[in-house]
């Protein structure tokens, strides 16, 4: 006969057992499984507030400092992306205060849908010239804290993937388990 699992064996299991879509499932009443999606969602706003404070307080140091050493076109990447990757290092702090892992990707992929959102917006409203301009400024404003955001996201998160420590738990032979 086996042994009782432990409760901290019962939710590595049921950890295991979850799948992405659990989040989107209700309660019986009708209350999300998950409040992951609640804190990404809010945590979204926080750090489009975060990227919007990087721009606005780095982009005139950024110009001035670099007109007489550099281009227009490599002082525009440059206003583009330090900005962005500072914003990046910022937002990144929340991965290691969330128990919840997965809550700066998700806080990313709530952006991704408000990116999706205003451009089908700008391509049903704006006229073919108005829309040149929108492309220009989401390349320079959008392209950069996203990719940067998912990127750091998605390698710290699989930072964290490889050294879970509920991994090694399991990978543990049983007699490892119970000290």
């Amino acid at each position: 006969m086996g042994k009782e699992q432990s409760s901290f064996e019962k939710k590595l299991i049921k950890i295991k057992e979850s799948s992405f879509w659990d989040a989107f499932r209700f309660t019986k009443d009708g209350r999300f499984k998950s409040t992951l999606l609640i804190y990404s969602f809010t945590l979204s706003f926080v750090f489009i507030a975060i990227y919007g404070a990087a721009y606005w307080l780095l982009i005139d140091p950024l110009e001035f400092g670099l007109r007489p050493y550099l281009g227009t076109h490599m002082r525009t990447l440059a206003e583009s992306f330090i900005p962005a990757v500072l914003g990046t290092l910022v937002c990144c702090i929340f991965h290691f205060t969330s128990h919840e892992k997965k809550m700066v990707l998700f806080t990313y992929g709530w952006i991704i849908v408000y990116v999706v959102v205003l451009w089908a917006f700008s391509f049903v409203t704006f006229t073919p010239q108005e829309m040149e301009i929108v492309h220009m400024l989401a390349l320079r404003f959008l392209v950069p804290p996203l990719s940067t955001g998912i990127i750091g996201a998605a390698l710290l998160y699989a930072h964290h993937r490889r050294n879970d420590p509920f991994r090694r738990y399991q990978s543990l032979p049983d007699w490892q388990k119970d000290r």
